[in-house]
């Protein structure tokens, strides 16, 4: 996730006893900055049935409505930490993604058939849809994502335990159903969050959603993008420290060609990233400054119009991850040489267009 020019070497960092457990959904948890006292508890996505996450998604949903009706005319046009976008293209694509990125899938997963679409979760995809949307008026846009969105909850609502574990497939390969309803749900707190810091009102996860989430975010998402060719006699293990409202423990193992998450900060490891979980999470996502993205924009064209999308997605992505560990907001200790290896095993969400078509060419 960062380049070893980024890297520490602080082995004091490797050891420490495990302070988090596993907590149920509801279980409260304070919000603290990175080193302030103990670590928040962690929940654990994969113990949350279907029906409780239906119903975190619907108190989310509820106060996403609020925050869309708080936002005035010249707000939907202040520039956000995604892509470079305004907050009304932030909107366009969470309206687009559901048919583009969700609603297929889902659809061949149900049907039995959860192999790849012979076009899927392109950045340059997204952007077409995007700019399919630019000159719609705000309620249009609105009133279209209320519709893909209940269209699409409904669906998850009357499937059956059996289905929501179904096999499915998604940009980072083969998952389950589940992990489709994850990862629309997780996109669209961080697309709030874009929202909100665009017109200054944003003030923090809430940990109900926000803790399995990053739980999730961790312990399956990120596995799935790891790139075992690169990891070739490669053993290792490295802890996450995280604090804030979805803060805790995780252990990542990466052995014999395979990569494991699980929580607890147990056992000697090589290496410790010490961050808020919102902050490792907006820099994965390439979330950065709005002016970091207006010059991203700036340069789209330097590898061609086929990769602008791409371009400046790097740009934010790699901005991002350098503003974060230069203001120590992402600590990563422990053995130099270990830490830049793990980094170069995984795909970068800067690199999704090539992840996909490599998913897809796998079958």
């Amino acid at each position: 996730m960062l380049s070893e020019a980024w890297i520490h070497d602080d082995r004091a960092e490797r050891r420490g006893p495990g302070r988090a457990s596993v907590a149920g959904i509801h279980d409260g948890v304070s919000r603290e900055r990175v080193g302030d006292g103990p670590l928040t508890h962690v929940s654990d996505f994969a113990r949350i049935p279907r029906r409780d996450w239906l119903g975190l998604a619907d108190r989310f949903y509820a106060r996403l409505d609020r925050t869309f009706a708080s936002i005035d005319a010249h707000g939907w046009h202040r520039p956000t930490a995604y892509l470079g976008w305004r907050a009304r293209d932030v909107l366009a694509h969470m309206t687009s993604a559901i048919p583009v990125n969700f609603r297929e899938v889902l659809g061949r997963a149900l049907a039995g058939q959860p192999g790849p679409p012979p076009e899927f979760d392109t950045f340059a995809r997204n952007a077409r849809e995007v700019a399919r949307r630019r000159t719609s008026p705000i309620p249009d846009l609105l009133r279209e994502f209320h519709q893909e969105l209940d269209a699409i909850l409904r669906i998850y609502r009357e499937m059956s335990d059996g289905d929501w574990e179904r096999p499915a497939w998604f940009f980072v390969g083969p998952v389950h159903v589940r992990t489709l309803f994850l990862a629309q749900f997780a996109d669209n707190v961080f697309h709030e969050r874009d929202l909100l810091l665009a017109n200054r009102r944003w003030t923090g996860l809430d940990p109900e959603h926000a803790a399995p989430l990053v739980d999730w975010f961790l312990r399956e998402l990120r596995p799935a993008s790891f790139r075992p060719e690169r990891a070739r006699g490669l053993t290792a293990a490295m802890r996450y420290r995280l604090h804030g409202a979805a803060g805790g423990e995780w252990t990542m193992t990466v052995r014999d060609g395979a990569c494991r998450i699980e929580p607890g900060g147990e056992g000697r490891v090589d290496v410790t990233l010490v961050a808020d979980a919102e902050t490792l999470v907006a820099a994965a996502q390439a979330r950065a400054p709005a002016w970091v993205g207006r010059l991203a924009r700036s340069l789209d064209w330097s590898r061609g119009p086929r990769r602008a999308e791409e371009t400046v997605a790097a740009i934010t992505g790699t901005t991002s991850l350098l503003w974060s560990v230069a203001r120590r907001r992402i600590r990563v200790g422990g053995d130099r040489r270990i830490a830049a290896r793990l980094n170069r095993s995984f795909w970068h969400f800067w690199e999704r267009t090539a992840m996909t078509a490599k998913n897809i060419a796998r079958g």
